[in-house]
């Protein structure tokens, strides 16, 4: 478990290819709650560092553009 800054997380998403609102649907908060997470206004609770976690393993393996090449084949079909 790192310490997610609010660097970290912006750069987490931007490297996932998320906007905002994306990620904040992925943590199960609101699109303000990235944003305050962004901007150092409040810190991200055990929940989040724990997906936040998650998604940097996926996009570091890269399993996360596989999992998001996949959503867009079926959304094309």
């Amino acid at each position: 478990m790192k310490a997610w800054t609010a660097q970290k997380i912006k750069r987490l998403r931007e490297a996932a290819g998320m906007t905002q609102a994306q990620l904040a649907d992925w943590l199960g908060v609101t699109p303000k709650h990235v944003a305050h997470l962004e901007i150092s206004f409040r810190p991200p609770g055990p929940q989040t560092v724990r997906l936040l976690d998650i998604l940097a393993e996926r996009v570091k393996s890269g399993e996360w553009k596989a999992v998001k090449s996949k959503r867009k084949e079926r959304r094309s079909r």
